[in-house]
């Protein structure tokens, strides 16, 4: 008791000394006697700060570089506008677009951040044009945090620009087709152009899960609005030429799946610990225990074994897979959709004629049933589906639970000894469901797209502090490359789960393992595609959006910017004389 009672007084004293000292630290730090002029000292930073970004800015505007890469961006929007054709239909049109105009955006500027921030500091350091700064009232961190500033104002402004461009873009490509919708209804359905328009209106209020044929929403609503039969709006339709009915399904998928901002829950392995306990006591009562191996990693691999045969399903076999999901709300607008990707175990299958039906090559013929099967909500589908491409299947909300649970039954009915095989760990099998508009989607890309220029432009500021501009460019541009491609280098290193078997992998693994494991953290700079979920109608997720902003802006930038700042503060670059 008395140990216990000298050691928290000790603690505290202790305790209170550190806090007396940090206290005088910062003191010191963040006063006018703190280094150079101005130390560390907060006030009046917020108008020096700005001064700088502002000096920055016009740098960059007059530079050839600068210029000429942000002439680029807006030269290559309404090129990719005029070009994008994807498969040749609207929801191909659109994600094309998308992808071109903000991926290739958020490239250039990546290099433009490069380029742009080395040369800020470098350049005036070599010219010795620094001279007419640091002899100001001004201290060392408010210019690195001044050139970050104005850097990062630049970077904002063009991919404002681009988003409003994409944004704008793909509202044109859906109007484009609404104008070519109206004249065609008007010339080949033998519809007035009064009745046209109020069809092409009407399209903005479709709701609900998309179906086939005469059963699709646009039917319906066309119907509706015109107060014909579902049938003769059917027979009107026929009457449009096949590219326009290709695309005005293609649009109903796009409302669905494209101009929406979703989130998605995969699909997880089910509780295998009672079974594990079984395996793992059967092999060692009978002695088959692996020689030399932890009872931690005989169960591991006991585990990966059980979670391999329970997503690997043969032909003439079915597996259930329950997901848990928001509850849903009970209207029209809400759409739930089941997303798939089958990989088949084995070579690829081909063509077939099964009870006058052909079954194409690279698909599996399978049932999907969702939902309770004693109850009138359960839906079941059969048909081929595509082999190792993403399908979707919608679910109407009656076959969801109250408390958003989602069971999945899958069946492999394929006659061709086929064997389904899914991924949950690359996320084959997952619920999506809207939780925003197109706008908000936008939105989070572009904040999303900023955090890894935020961070690129900390580490290419802090280099220019003390690397000439080639070398602190092609350093920060080949730590750009390496963070677009950790996921080749853990290939090319054979440190994926698809290189480790049952055996031992060895010291030489473990090497390998860490080392990229160290590259990935050192090297990243957050999520370099954003604009991937974008064109899927995902949602990049505020939640999401913040970790990054976290990990990549505030710790990791931070920490370049404060290198940049020591080496600025130890170099001797002028001095000023009274």
């Amino acid at each position: 008791m008395e140990d216990n009672t000298f050691f928290m007084v000790m603690f505290s004293i202790g305790a209170f000394m550190g806090l007396v000292t940090l206290g005088y630290v910062l003191r010191r730090a963040f006063s006018r006697q703190g280094g150079e002029i101005g130390g560390w000292e907060l006030g009046g930073a917020g108008r020096r700060i700005a001064a700088v970004a502002r000096t920055t800015l016009a740098e960059g505007i007059r530079a050839k570089t600068a210029s000429g890469f942000a002439l680029l961006i807006l030269v290559s929007l309404p090129f990719f506008y005029l070009t994008a054709e994807g498969d040749g239909t609207i929801k191909g049109r659109v994600q094309m677009f998308m992808s071109y105009s903000l991926g290739f955006t958020s490239f250039i500027l990546a290099l433009l951040t490069v380029f742009f921030a080395c040369r800020s500091l470098s350049v005036e350091i070599a010219s010795r044009q620094i001279y007419s700064i640091v002899s100001k009232p001004i201290a060392r961190w408010q210019i690195v945090m001044g050139k970050w500033t104005g850097v990062m104002v630049m970077n904002a402004c063009l991919l404002f620009i681009a988003t409003a461009a994409t944004y704008a873009g793909s509202r044109a490509i859906v109007s484009g087709f609404k104008r070519d919708l109206a004249a065609e209804l008007s010339t080949k359905s033998g519809l007035t152009p009064a009745q046209a328009a109020s069809l092409v209106e009407s399209l903005d209020r479709v709701s609900g899960i998309g179906k086939p044929g005469i059963a699709s929403p646009i039917v319906e609503k066309f119907a509706e609005t015109l107060g014909f039969t579902t049938q003769q709006v059917f027979d009107l339709l026929l009457k449009l030429s096949e590219p326009m009915r290709v695309n005005l399904r293609r649009y109903d998928e796009v409302r669905r799946q494209v101009l929406v901002s979703r989130a998605a829950i995969a699909a997880e392995l089910p509780d295998f610990t009672k079974f594990v306990d079984e395996r793992y006591n059967q092999l060692r009562e009978e002695g088959r225990l692996p020689e030399g191996w932890t009872e931690q990693r005989t169960r591991d691999q006991i585990l990966q074994e059980l979670g391999g045969m329970f997503c690997t399903v043969p032909r003439f076999e079915g597996r259930q897979f329950v997901m848990k999901g928001p509850p849903p709300r009970r209207d029209p607008s809400f759409v739930m959709s089941i997303r798939f990707k089958i990989q088949n175990l084995g070579g690829p299958s081909e063509a077939v004629e099964v009870g006058g039906r052909t079954l194409e090559e690279n698909t599996i013929l399978c049932v999907w049933g969702i939902g309770d099967p004693t109850k009138p909500s359960y839906l079941e589908t059969l048909d081929a589906f595509p082999i190792n491409s993403a399908y979707e299947v919608e679910i109407p909300v009656q076959s969801v639970g109250d408390d958003g649970a989602i069971s999945v039954v899958f069946q492999n009915m394929d006659p061709r000894n086929l064997t389904a095989v899914f991924n949950l760990e690359a996320r084959d099998l997952e619920v999506l469901y809207r939780v925003g508009t197109f706008e908000t989607g936008l939105v989070q890309v572009w904040l999303a797209t900023m955090i890894p220029l935020a961070c690129l432009a900390a580490i290419a500021v802090a280099a220019s502090t003390f690397l000439s501009f080639p070398v602190g460019a092609l350093i920060c541009v080949t730590i750009y490359i390496i963070s677009c491609s950790t996921g080749f280098l853990a290939e090319a290193l054979a440190v994926t789960k698809d290189f480790v078997g049952i055996d031992s992998p060895g010291l030489a693994f473990e090497i390998r393992r860490m080392t990229v494991d160290s590259i990935s953290w050192v090297m990243a700079l957050g999520d370099v595609g954003p604009v991937d979920k974008l064109i899927d109608g995902r949602a990049v997720g505020w939640a999401v959006i913040w970790d990054q902003t976290w990990k990549f802006v505030l710790l990791k930038g931070t920490l370049a910017m404060l290198i940049g700042v020591f080496t600025l503060r130890r170099r001797e670059i002028a001095a000023v004389i009274v």
